[in-house]
Order: structure tokens, then C-alpha cells, then sequence
């Protein structure tokens, strides 16, 4: 914006703005007129220009709506954090009762005391914090009003040190002795005469009081976790299989540490209420791993594709074996061999799983191994085409077991997908470079931020792919290069993906 300014006050570079907007030199608005124009149209008027954009291009058919990849991405606000992870609204104005008298009881001590206590020592007077956000576990802390020590006076002392001995009422006492009171710090805001009360605000409140933490993986040491304080933009990316983009659809902006994973069903909302919006598949990763994702997604006619999280589970082989599936939820036939998925019934809403008589095609090492725990030949099901047979019902476990099943080839071809989400996250910090350190603090304008940021990248991604098609068909014509002609060519996409987004 600072660099849009000069242009618009340059004579030459800026006329066409200028001419075009119907303002002249005297009246060319400023940094600050542009940020309260923004906070004065709020973030749901923007949304909304968002998505009269994303309707553009859908009705364009750039856009289709048919994968969806949802991530979120946090980044920072341009306030300081300052150590207290638990503040509220009532630490900026905190007021403690029957202060000053108590000052005074130990400032006339410390004076009838001198010879048990070194001068210049640092007194501090605290207070318990009164926030009611902290667990029972966690120890509430002390807060302090503000720090002084007694000293002697140079001479005359100055109009603080003066006022600072009238207000506790020890003047008389303190200049028999030549001495004065010397603030060291003081998070004192108001104070009150008639009730001797005092309003403090406490040191340990950051300026952005609606910023959070939040926990990432440090993108220099994947092993170790970074803390952000700042918000979380949650994207939804259409990825578009057969013009090879990815676009924006929808977007939510969140606190650091508010629950990510929730959102989802909050982007769901905001592309639904586009006509003939038909959504096969939702990709994220375990944050999003919640069972209300799960239906709500189902319910819309979608499949669900969400890394699961174990979530404490014992994990061992004889506990696989105990409870009778692995973790990707495919079970044991009765010989302990891992059945194989055979279809999903969507009647019942249920993956059919066999052995498919897996003892009969063993090596002989694994087959002896075999035979000393089972006897293949008692087998009940040895006889049937299939062998062993199960049914997982989704109802019993809606998390674990999917409509494609978790760990086939082709539940892991479609998982790739997601990274989709990720380079658009990426792209916003690091190419745009909108997200990366933003001059925002507050909920309103963060918010109207991350609008902001999906309506770059959609208009970014979109006109670059116009562009760069228009030149290569340009090219075309002009050469008969055949090798442009297979580069506009639709690429070959995966029959099992086909069958899903191709499904009428």
C-alpha cells in the first residue's frame, strides 16, 4: 500500500489512477485512509466480493468445486507476545482496592526499620491476577503495581518524587529523614482518592489481545515445534485435475489456538451457497480428523479422504490382532492373515473385506509359520470362492473406516492431492509475500486480511493460467510446434479418480 501511494502521488505514474478514481493531487488519500476505508467495509463485504469471483470463474467451468483440499496456515501479528498465555479483556483494566493505605503501612516501616533494612533496596507491591481463563492446575501470577526504593534527596526532590510522597502521605516523614521515593516501575493507570483504590494494567497483556498461540512444525527442523502468536487462515482449494490449477474457494480466519479442525464445515457452508456445487471428494489432514467432519461431509454427497488420528491407541501387532483390525481398519481372517478390501456397498454403507485365500499362495517358509499357530485345512471358509469375508459398517466406525478404503493404492493416490492446500498456504506467505509478517493487529482487521489474500490468489492464479494459455495457443498457431500442441492437451487423469469426479 505504501508503494500503490507514491504511485498515485508521482504526476506522471499516478494520472491514470488519479483520473480514473476522479481525484487530484491536493486530495490523494493516504496509508491511513485506505486502512479505515477497509475496516469501515468489514470482512463479510469483502467475503462476499470473494465469492462473487469464485462464481465467475465456476460459471466460467475454471472452477468445478469436484476436490477439495482444505489446510490452514498460521501466521503472525505485529504485536509482541509478552509471556502470559491466559489473558483476557479484564487485565487491561484491573482495579485493586485499599492500594495506597497499604503502601504507606510498608514505606512508614521501612522508615522506623532503617537499620534492618539496606536503603535502596527494591520494594514491589502485587496484586493475584483476576483472570478466571487459567486451568485448576496452573498457578494464577502475582502482577505488579509498581516498583520503587527509598534514597536520599539531592537536594531538592523532583516534582514526581514529590507528588509520589503526597499521594501515600509520608512527605513529613520522608524529608526529616532527607529521603524521597525513586518509581522504578509502575503499571499504575488510574487511581482513585476517595476509596484508595488503584487501576493497573498488566505488563504481561500484549497489545493484540484477540492474537493466540498456536503450534506448527519448525519449517527449518521438522523434528522440533515452533509457537506463532498471531491467527490461522484456514484455505479451501479447488484443485482442478484436467486444467492442472488450484484455486481458492473458500476461506476462514481464526485465532492461533482456536480449533482448526472445526472449520472445515464452516468453508463447506460458504461453498454451498453456489448453484450446482457438487463436491465428490474433501481431502485435509488429522487436525481436521473430528467425527462431525465425517458426516457432515458424508451428508453433503461427499467422501471423505482425512488422515486418521490414533489418538492413544495401542498400536502393537497383538493388539491389532486383539481387537480384530489393523489401523487403516481392514481385518484378520482366523488365521491372522490381513484381509483384503472387495468393494464398498453404498447401500448399507459398508467396506466388504477378504481373505481371498492368501494360506493357499504363501511361500513355504510363511506357510509353515503359518501352520504351527492354524490349521489351514479346518478352516470354515476355505471351501467359499473368497475365502473369508467381513463387513466394516461406517456407522460402527465412522473415523477409521471409508468409503475408499485407508491404505489401498487408490486412497493414497487421491491423499496426494493435499498438498494442493499446501502450496497454496505457501504461496500467500512466501510468494505474495501477503502473510508473511503482516502489519495487522486485532480480530477485524486480520480477519479482513485473510479475505484479502484468497482474492489475490484467485485472481493471481487464474489470470496467469489465461495468460499463459493464450500464449501458448498464440505460439500454435505460429509454429504447429508439437510439442505446445501436447502441453494444451488435457492431462490423462487416474481412472480411479475418473470414476469419482466423472460420476453423474
Amino acid at each position: 500500500m505504501s508503494r500503490f501511494c507514491e504511485v498515485l502521488r508521482d504526476e506522471d505514474r499516478g494520472q491514470a489512477y488519479r483520473r480514473l478514481t476522479g481525484i487530484d493531487m491536493e486530495n490523494i488519500p493516504c496509508e491511513a485512509t485506505f486502512s479505515n476505508f477497509r475496516l469501515r467495509l468489514g470482512q463479510s463485504r469483502y467475503n462476499e466480493i470473494f465469492h462473487v469471483l469464485v462464481d465467475i470463474f465456476h460459471q466460467l467451468e475454471m472452477i468445478t468445486f469436484n476436490i477439495l483440499a482444505h489446510d490452514g496456515t498460521l501466521y503472525p501479528t505485529w504485536a509482541r507476545y509478552k509471556g502470559c498465555t491466559y489473558f483476557c479483556n479484564q487485565c487491561a483494566s484491573i482495579k485493586v482496592d485499599d492500594v495506597i493505605g497499604k503502601i504507606k503501612n510498608r514505606i512508614l516501616y521501612r522508615l522506623n526499620n532503617m537499620a534492618e533494612h539496606n536503603l535502596g533496596t527494591e520494594v514491589r507491591a502485587s496484586v493475584d491476577c483476576p483472570s478466571n481463563r487459567f486451568p485448576e492446575d496452573v498457578k494464577k501470577p502475582k502482577i505488579e503495581l509498581f516498583a520503587f526504593k527509598l534514597t536520599f534527596s539531592d537536594g531538592d526532590p523532583s516534582d514526581e518524587q514529590r507528588n509520589t510522597a503526597i499521594l501515600f502521605g509520608v512527605e513529613e516523614e520522608l524529608n526529616q529523614q532527607q529521603l524521597c521515593i525513586n518509581t522504578i516501575r509502575s503499571n499504575v493507570t488510574g487511581i482513585n482518592l476517595d476509596d484508595d483504590s488503584m487501576t493497573i494494567c498488566c505488563p504481561k497483556l500484549p497489545k493484540d489481545i484477540d492474537a493466540r498461540i498456536g503450534v506448527r512444525r519448525d519449517p527449518k527442523n521438522p523434528n522440533k515445534k515452533e509457537k506463532i502468536f498471531g491467527y490461522n487462515l484456514v484455505l479451501t482449494t479447488s484443485v482442478e485435475l484436467q486444467l492442472k490449477i488450484e484455486l481458492p474457494v473458500a476461506v476462514t480466519n481464526i485465532a492461533g489456538n482456536a480449533e482448526e479442525g472445526s472449520q472445515i464445515i464452516t468453508n463447506k457452508q460458504q461453498i454451498n451457497s453456489h448453484n450446482c456445487c457438487d463436491v465428490k471428494i474433501d481431502i485435509a489432514d488429522a487436525k481436521y480428523d473430528i467425527i462431525n467432519n465425517y458426516n457432515y461431509i458424508r451428508g453433503s454427497g461427499s467422501i471423505p479422504i482425512i488422515d486418521y488420528n490414533p489418538r492413544n491407541e495401542k498400536l502393537s501387532k497383538q493388539d491389532l490382532v486383539e481387537r480384530g483390525y489393523d489401523q487403516n481398519g481392514w481385518p484378520f481372517a482366523l488365521c491372522g492373515l490381513l484381509c483384503r478390501p472387495n468393494g464398498f456397498d453404498k447401500k448399507h454403507q459398508r467396506l466388504t473385506f477378504c481373505c481371498f485365500k492368501q494360506c493357499l499362495k504363501l511361500r513355504r517358509k510363511a506357510l509353515h509359520d503359518l501352520q504351527a499357530r492354524f490349521d489351514i485345512s479346518s478352516c470354515p471358509h476355505i471351501e467359499n470362492k473368497t475365502g473369508f469375508a467381513k463387513h466394516m459398517y461406517v456407522k460402527e466406525h465412522p473415523r477409521l473406516v471409508n468409503e475408499i478404503p485407508r491404505g489401498s493404492k487408490r486412497y493414497k493416490e487421491i491423499k496426494k492431492i493435499r498438498s494442493a492446500s499446501e502450496r497454496s498456504n505457501s504461496t500467500l506467505k512466501e510468494d505474495t509475500k501477503i502473510l508473511d509478517k503482516p502489519r495487522v493487529m486485532n480480530s477485524s482487521r486480520a480477519n479482513i486480511l485473510a479475505q484479502m489474500a484468497a482474492i489475490v490468489l484467485l485472481l493471481k492464479r487464474t489470470f496467469a493460467f489465461i495468460v499463459r494459455t493464450t500464449n501458448l495457443f498464440r505460439k500454435l498457431h505460429k509454429t504447429n510446434d508439437p510439442d505446445i500442441e501436447k502441453i494444451l492437451k488435457p492431462p490423462l487423469i487416474p481412472k480411479s479418480m475418473a470414476n469419482i469426479i466423472q460420476l453423474e
